[in-house]
């Protein structure tokens, strides 16, 4: 047994596959336990695990690798010659209890699942055909940005350009032969035209103009200031005399702490804190001044003048005060997209809120001059989006400073500040917009707003001296829609359309001149609505065929004007009217107490009862 053991082992493998004439093999497998064949397909029984050969460390394996004569190349793979003679097969594991899991990342295979045909395809985040199309993109902007810069350097060396643009913009055969070039068309009436159109819808009318009421040149960086009256600082109120301390002690409040005990600020202080105030950068500086000019309501009353006002505004580019008692003209000049670039506007804003504290305490006749500053200040643009507010508040203030007086002190104050408006501008566009400004929180204002309307409308300083129901009749409003101002025309301008639109839902307010002509008669209540209501109707059928008459499809102006008639007869329907209008569809509400509805059932009952007596001796008949 030790010389087998000890032989080379190719001699094993180099016999043939069956069984072997050896004696020595025939022994062994002789010896070998036979096993019955049922029961290895019935029951297999475990196979037995090998039991390791203990070798030295000295021993020699012989064929291994270091050995250059005993190399086996020859060999093929050892597998195909290792056949198992007899016994069970051995057992193996399935794989997938020892193999690593799939991750949920890894995709399966597409191929083997069915997909539905609703499923999103994933897209690729680049993709071939939109990388080209964003390169093409690229490279037209790129040539786009060249002819403009090629454009921008030849208009800066030629300089015919600006002669030549102008001419295209006021010539409209010129301007749309200019852009059917640039759109490249050669056909009639296509893209062209519709430019044309579309920039017509748009367009702004620069030929427009505004009644600015500050200065349109670029302000001073650091503008004068008054000097200090050195005169004024004594007695106590010698703390304001050191230059180096004083705004300390105004923002600390220690004048305001004098003025309140009773001590009279002087004048010469007074006033300088006045032409201050609005010229003051410093906010606490603003506002401690204005707290101590309120606290001088004997110096608001002597001092305070519309000529003083006007000063005060001065030192922000504003106005000069007008020189004599005669009223001229103002002032207008063409529309400007951005008037006033980078201006400061808080000093305005002190000056409004100083003249809404200081109104209880002027005089009538500065109240009078302070209100016309106001509304000679609502001509400027700059009150619709700056200080619309604090404008109004101011206003408001005024107004209600003036209202104590009696009746005819009323008349006067409202036939003063409307023929002011009134011979200042001529334009309706101007007119209309600072009365629109003025707000309604009272009665008195309204009255004025409405006396204001119908001077502008009418063109009749008379109907100031009066309340609006008092001198305005319905035939008269009737007339002036008759007028050529309220005709459509291909030469109508429609923002003086508007203008005067508006004037007139101003003038008109509640009717309470129409129910007033019904009341007097010694009519019914009903009758007098239902006359009432008829009135309006007559008059909102007027104002829609104004409305009908516009062809909205050109300018904007068209658009607007048609909206602007809309809203004031819709307001005259449905607001002023004392009852809803009479049904004309079947979505509209039934109207109330209408004279006709008994009748009208009455009639469909008598109907019904005939036919089912007509229908009843027709069946007696047949039976």
């Amino acid at each position: 047994m030790s010389t087998s053991r000890n032989r080379d082992i190719r001699g094993f493998f180099g016999k043939a596959a069956g069984r072997s004439n050896d004696p020595q093999s025939q022994s062994a497998s002789s010896s070998e336990p036979v096993r019955d064949p049922q029961l290895s397909f019935s029951s297999p029984t475990t196979p037995r695990k090998p039991t390791p050969k203990l070798r030295d460390r000295t021993d020699e394996i012989k064929g291994s690798d270091d050995e250059d004569g005993d190399s086996d190349d020859s060999l093929e793979s050892i597998s195909a010659f290792i056949q198992r003679k007899n016994g069970p097969s051995p057992y193996q594991r399935d794989s997938n209890l020892t193999s690593t899991p799939r991750a949920k990342r890894i995709a399966s295979n597409s191929s083997s699942l069915l997909k539905s045909p609703l499923t999103l395809q994933p897209k690729h985040k680049f993709d071939l055909k939109s990388l080209i199309n964003h390169a093409r993109q690229s490279d037209r902007a790129d040539e786009s940005a060249r002819r403009a810069d090629e454009l921008i350097n030849q208009s800066e060396d030629d300089d015919d350009n600006d002669q030549i643009l102008t001419d295209v913009q006021n010539d409209p055969t010129l301007l749309q032969k200019t852009a059917k070039e640039l759109l490249k068309d050669d056909e009639e009436d296509t893209k062209g035209d519709k430019l044309m159109r579309a920039m017509n819808r748009t367009k702004i009318d620069a030929s427009r103009r505004l009644c600015y009421f500050f200065s349109l040149e670029p302000p001073l960086f650091k503008p004068p200031r008054s000097p200090f009256p050195e005169k004024g600082a004594k007695g106590c109120w010698r703390c304001l005399a050191n230059s180096r301390t004083r705004d300390q002690a105004v923002i600390l409040g220690l004048p305001h702490a004098i003025a309140s005990k009773g001590k009279a600020l002087p004048d010469e202080l007074f006033l300088w804190i006045l032409d201050e105030v609005c010229a003051e950068r410093n906010v606490q500086l603003r506002i401690q001044y204005c707290n101590l000019v309120t606290l001088c309501p004997d110096s608001i009353a002597r001092l305070v003048t519309e000529k003083r006002l006007y000063s005060m505004l001065e030192r922000m580019d504003g106005p000069k005060s007008p020189q004599s008692q005669n009223i001229t003209k103002l002032e207008s000049f063409p529309r400007v997209e951005d008037p006033y670039p980078g201006r400061d506007w808080s000093g305005l804003v002190t000056f409004l809120e100083l003249l809404k504290r200081m109104a209880p305490n002027l005089k009538s006749q500065n109240a009078i001059g302070a209100i016309k500053l106001l509304v000679r200040m609502g001509l400027d643009p700059l009150v619709s989006t700056t200080v619309r507010s604090e404008h109004s508040a101011a206003m408001e203030a005024l107004v209600t400073r003036l209202s104590k007086w009696d009746a005819s002190q009323w008349d006067e104050v409202c036939e003063t500040i409307s023929s002011y408006l009134y011979q200042s501008v001529d334009d309706p566009m101007h007119q209309v917009v600072p009365i629109s400004y003025m707000p309604k929180t009272t009665a008195k204002l309204l009255d004025l707003r409405r006396r204001m309307a119908a001077v502008m409308l009418f063109r009749d300083t008379a109907l100031s001296s009066r309340p609006v129901d008092e001198s305005l009749t319905l035939a008269k409003v009737m007339d002036r829609l008759d007028s050529d101002d309220f005709r459509v025309r291909p030469t109508t301008d429609f923002e003086s359309l508007r203008a005067l639109v508006a004037l007139l839902d101003i003038a008109i307010g509640d009717a309470g001149f129409i129910m007033q002509q019904h009341s007097g008669n010694n009519e019914g209540e009903e009758d007098a609505a239902r006359k009432f209501d008829k009135d309006i109707d007559a008059l909102t059928f007027r104002l829609k065929v104004v409305h009908d008459k516009i062809h909205d499809s050109t300018l904007l102006s068209r658009k607007v004007t048609k909206a602007s008639i809309d809203l004031v007869a819709k307001r005259l329907t449905y607001a002023v009217r004392t009852r809803p209008p009479p049904k004309t569809s079947i979505f509209d509400p039934e109207p109330r107490e209408d004279a006709n509805i008994p009748k009208q059932r009455a009639f469909m009952k008598n109907w019904a009862q005939k036919k089912a007596e007509r229908n009843n001796t027709a069946a007696t008949a047949a039976n």
